[in-house]
């Protein structure tokens, strides 16, 4: 049995001492770019990866004296940009915004045909942390999670989608299809954007996809919002029930954004990131924003510390994807 906590799982590692924090940004002004810095995003643009980097780059580039240009390297659900990433050489000017797909789960689906490994990595910091939605096209008969699984069980050709095989979201909605007991094939594309253009057009009946992108929608009444997929309902749509109040107790699977850079990036420059990515997260002006897009900074998630969240995730993900049965296929 695994325990669906990954909310609660970040949100204690938040607890960082300040002794901790210090250490890390000793020497923090040491480095100073010299030319423009490449921040790469592994999916289209429109997505919440993308929406993050592009938020974060203006403030990044104040406090760096430095352009940040977003580079979108869409495809194979984030793994394309982290293979680049991974092969940039380790002096500051490629960093890249990641999250548990390529991070994560990658490693746990198909550890021997991934042409990276956690190693080749430099984590920065963990940057945001969203809930997910379950939103359906609008003529899909169903308005809560008991009408969904109606539906799938009486309509064989139905499917959903995500932005690609193996990330978060895809992962999510498989262990709520799984603790439903319905199988649904999966249809996977090489951005968020795509997968909501074929919702809205129903050629897929679902997704399981971040606030920022969902609650926009179901506002407008372009989707139907059926569940929230963490413990607690979303400020955006706060009439939307959780997957916890629908029957699947404990269900609490947000997705989680970091930064990253090449493995052996010198402690000077680490440093310097580390330190401006801190301002840049506290920024009310940039809370505000994400707040705006369903998302919640976190702050003093020092380098150490993330490593040794990914370490757990990492974890968590391989006992999801056996109790499961997840394959690639999906």
């Amino acid at each position: 049995m695994f325990s669906l906590t990954l909310h609660r799982a970040v949100r204690a590692l938040f607890a960082i001492t300040a002794l901790t924090a210090a250490s890390t940004a000793v020497a923090a002004d040491a480095w100073k770019p010299t030319k423009p810095v490449r921040l790469l995003v592994g999916f289209a643009p429109g997505g919440s990866a993308d929406t993050l980097a592009r938020l974060l780059a203006e403030p990044l580039s104040q406090r760096l004296g430095q352009t940040v240009v977003v580079e979108n390297l869409a495809g194979a659900g984030g793994n394309i940009m982290a293979f680049r990433l991974s092969q940039s050489p380790a002096d500051g000017y490629t960093i890249g915004i990641a999250a548990a797909g390529s991070m994560a789960i990658t490693h746990v689906l198909n550890p021997k045909g991934t042409n990276y490994k956690p190693a080749d990595f430099t984590p920065i910091t963990l940057a945001a942390v969203q809930p997910n939605m379950v939103i359906v096209n609008k003529d899909v008969p169903a308005n809560n999670l008991a009408e969904l699984k109606d539906y799938f069980q009486k309509t064989p050709t139905a499917t959903y989608g995500t932005a690609g095989v193996g990330i978060s979201n895809h992962l999510i909605a498989e262990t709520m299809l799984y603790k439903m007991g319905v199988k649904v094939p999966h249809a996977a594309y090489r951005g968020a954007a795509p997968v909501i253009t074929d919702l809205l057009g129903g050629h897929i009946a679902m997704t399981m996809d971040n606030i920022s992108t969902a609650a926009p929608l179901a506002s407008q009444g372009k989707v139907k919002a059926i569940a929230v997929a963490s413990i607690k309902r979303a400020p955006q749509l706060p009439n939307v029930p959780t997957l916890d109040e629908q029957g699947l107790k404990g269900f609490d699977m947000p997705t989680w954004q970091g930064v990253f850079a090449p493995a052996g990036l010198p402690a000077d420059v680490l440093a310097a990131y580390y330190a401006a990515l801190q301002d840049v997260l506290k920024q009310p002006g940039v809370i505000e924003k994400m707040a705006g897009l369903g998302s919640e900074p976190v702050t003093d998630m020092t380098p150490e510390k993330t490593s040794q969240f990914l370490e757990n995730d990492r974890k968590q993900w391989a006992d999801i994807v056996k109790a499961a049965n997840i394959s690639l296929e999906q």
